[in-house]
């Protein structure tokens, strides 16, 4: 069975929390390499863990906040000046073919004139995008396959995909609050990688706090789906307060309500599956 290898690429949000990139995950799945969002520093962070801009097949954005997709372009461009050999493919909510097409082209006109006219190929600039319709499979391959739910989060569509690759099972959630089916979606995960913005308390004092999960909710979802490990991410409260210790002290409050294993994400953290 192919390796599956995931690799938290970003484990901020918004803000430009140094020690943190946007949010940004990768998993390699045998010889192909897919990424979930694509924030602030993601192709940087995708070179500290060995990989080319290039070498990404497939990105899944689970929606379209800038903190989100904001190095999409550089992907794109970093991918298509070291010359990718297949085409890249992005998926993402509706709103997301739109999207590609006005940040790629029109905005760097005069950068793509100018590699045209000594010689380079226009062909492996333009990815391919797939808009995700409703719940349902996103995606079927040999070795493994990806569907995704709709949360809610702000009056915008987001996505939480699934990969499944024989008896293994990753979940990657985007930001919101999931329904209640969402626990049997993530029924038996090995991987649970979702956001955490921010304790109750927290949140109650942001204007976009009921756009997010709270601690409990999450320790709530992974017992109900009997989840081997969860990994918080998106970690607000530590961007805006700057205590390093507080997304610690969320773990803790999962704990108290979950018994399997909880991690607090940082950039480069790497799972076995």
């Amino acid at each position: 069975m192919a390796e599956m290898t995931f690799v938290m690429l970003g484990s901020g949000a918004v803000r430009d929390n140094p020690v943190r990139g946007g949010p940004a995950q990768m998993l390699r799945m045998g010889d192909e390499v897919l990424m979930f969002d694509c924030g602030r520093s993601a192709g940087t962070n995708l070179a500290r863990a060995g990989v080319g801009c290039e070498e990404v097949d497939r990105l899944f954005l689970t929606h379209l906040h800038f903190d989100h997709i904001v190095d999409v372009p550089y992907l794109v461009f970093v991918g298509w000046v070291k010359v990718r050999n297949r085409r890249l493919k992005i998926y993402g909510p509706e709103g997301t073919r739109d999207f590609v097409e006005r940040i790629i082209r029109p905005p760097f006109e005069q950068d793509i004139s100018s590699r045209l006219s000594h010689g380079k190929d226009i062909q492996p600039l333009d990815p391919e995008v797939i808009e995700v319709e409703g719940n349902h499979g996103v995606l079927e391959r040999e070795d493994y396959r990806i569907s995704a739910v709709f949360t809610d989060h702000g009056n915008i569509p987001t996505l939480a995909y699934r990969v499944d690759a024989g008896d293994r099972r990753v979940v990657i959630t985007g930001d919101g609050t999931p329904d209640d089916d969402f626990p049997a979606f993530c029924k038996g995960a090995d991987l649970l990688a979702i956001e955490c913005s921010g304790t109750p308390e927290f949140l109650e004092t942001q204007p976009w706090g009921a756009w997010h999960i709270t601690p409990a909710d999450i320790a709530d979802i992974a017992r109900k789906a009997e989840v081997k490990r969860v990994m918080i991410k998106h970690l607000v409260i530590e961007d805006i307060t700057g205590d390093r210790s507080s997304p610690y002290q969320m773990a803790e409050q999962i704990r108290g309500g979950y018994d399997g294993e909880v991690l607090v994400a940082e950039d480069g953290l790497v799972v076995e599956i």
